[in-house]
């Protein structure tokens, strides 16, 4: 019999630790695990053949927090621009957040979707449902169609945004305690952006009266308090509701500080945060401005720090990229007039493993420590592990596979994004750790750079399985 896929010679991660061996994929899936040069596979045949002597195998990396803005803006970004990027960077799966045109607030919507997702992109993705007051109706639709958890707004939608934010929202405590007693009937969790938008408007109000007008605008109006403030609303909501919640690209370590307290009294409560926020700080968005504006912002050195602290002690279980891509125009109006005009956020899924990996290289975190940040932990969380976030048999054949003593410089023109162009903050940084295959269900769609095209409709929606 020919099976599709052997790994030869693979140091891979598995079970907290790395072992030694090859891999055989069938169907997509993870059939044999055996040691090297083992008789179980010494007859093996296979369409193609890797041996990987001197790389590193991670299970795919999953991107647990993306925006590709499909349908409704493929200006900024599609399903297959952005997933060629995803797989540039050994990202196997996504999980595509309900900030579209329109968004997944409906059954008919996250169908249709889904639908486009499959037609066009070349790695395997998992969707968040839209939550806010408006359509509570729609939850247990949703949840039933496998959407993983759900994301919520904890404000109006932006003026001129409003079909994007459409059942995305909740716009005062009576709404989002309503909104959490009626989730957590369901048994999804609901993810919220914190940051409290009537503090900031208040905050920005004094800075243009005081004439504060240059790049700090951005992280002096959006403040840690903004953040603090309703991180802690919603772990007293979700106490008194018994709801599941989650802190999406948590980035105040106070706030940190509140989720970890809240966890060790058993409250159900998952924090994310991206990269971003344990690499750069707010003296790049002084150097960049727009360009490295996103919400909630690039923190203080300080609380960069203190941030790792929350990484290593377990209190944030995952990390992510919070994809964002926009159009030139949309980020260069705030060069010209003004940061807060600026759209907010940065199009780098292909840069989350290549940057965690000079944190590695840099004695930061061990890979040991990294993988299950990238991966399983996201997995778990999301309700798709075993199938997704581990190198097991019966697990899908996603692979990140690394030249871990690599080391080159990440360059603008060499990305694969629609929106690579705004990409500023990243572009001449170095970074050790080189993405060399990014595999998916047994095919590879990455080969040292050069994305296969002809993969475009190969990936697959992959839904909630567990609850």
């Amino acid at each position: 019999m020919t099976n599709e896929l052997l790994l030869k010679n693979a140091r891979y991660f598995s079970q907290e630790h790395f072992c030694d061996g090859d891999i055989l994929v069938k169907d997509g899936r993870i059939a044999v695990i055996a040691a090297a040069g083992s008789p179980e596979l010494a007859q093996a045949r296979a369409e193609r053949t890797l041996d990987l002597s001197g790389l590193t195998v991670l299970p795919g990396i999953i991107d647990s927090h993306v925006h590709f803005r499909d349908p409704g803006r493929p200006d900024r970004e599609d399903f297959f621009t952005g997933s060629r990027a995803a797989a540039a960077g050994c990202v196997t799966t996504f999980c595509e957040m309900p900030l579209a045109i329109p968004p997944p607030n409906s059954l008919t919507n996250l169908q249709n979707r889904i639908s486009l997702g499959e037609r066009r992109s070349v790695i395997d993705f998992a969707m968040f449902g839209a939550a806010g007051y408006e359509n509570r109706d729609a939850f247990q639709a949703l949840l039933d169609a496998g959407v993983v958890a759900f994301k919520t707004f904890l404000h109006p939608a932006p003026a001129g945004r409003e079909q994007e934010f459409a059942g995305l929202t909740v716009e005062d405590d009576g709404q989002l305690y309503r909104m959490l007693a009626e989730g957590s009937q369901t048994g999804g969790r609901f993810y919220f952006h914190c940051e409290n938008a009537k503090l900031i408007a208040e905050l920005e109000k004094q800075l243009h009266a005081a004439g504060t007008e240059d790049y700090s605008f951005h992280y002096r109006s959006r403040s840690e308090l903004a953040e603090v403030q309703s991180v802690e609303t919603i772990l007293r909501f979700a106490k008194a509701t018994g709801c599941k919640v989650g802190i999406v690209h948590i980035s105040a370590p106070e706030a940190c500080k509140l989720v970890k307290k809240a966890q060790k009294k058993g409250l159900d409560v998952i924090a994310e945060t991206c990269f971003h926020y344990l690499t750069y700080d707010h003296s790049h968005i002084d150097r960049f401005g727009p360009y490295a504006k996103c919400n909630p912002p690039l923190r203080s050195r300080e609380s960069v720090e203190q941030l790792w602290e929350y990484v290593l002690d377990g209190t944030i279980s995952y990390i992510g990229s919070d994809h964002a891509p926009f159009t030139e125009s949309e980020k260069e109006i705030g060069v010209q007039g003004g940061i807060w005009k600026a759209y907010s956020g940065m199009p780098a899924i292909e840069l989350l493993l290549p940057l965690m990996l000079r944190h590695v290289a840099d004695g930061r975190i061990s890979l040991e420590r990294l993988a299950p940040l990238l991966t399983e932990n996201t997995a778990r969380a999301y309700g798709i592990f075993p199938q997704k976030g581990w190198i097991g048999v019966g697990a899908d054949a996603d692979f990140a596979v690394v030249d871990m003593d690599q080391q080159y410089t990440i360059r603008i023109d060499d990305m694969k994004s629609k929106a690579k162009a705004i990409n500023k903050l990243f572009d001449g940084e170095t970074t050790i750790g080189r993405p060399i295959y990014t595999i998916v269900r047994g095919r590879v769609v990455m080969d040292r750079g050069v994305i296969d095209d002809s993969a475009e409709g190969y990936g697959r929606f992959v839904p909630r399985r567990v609850k």
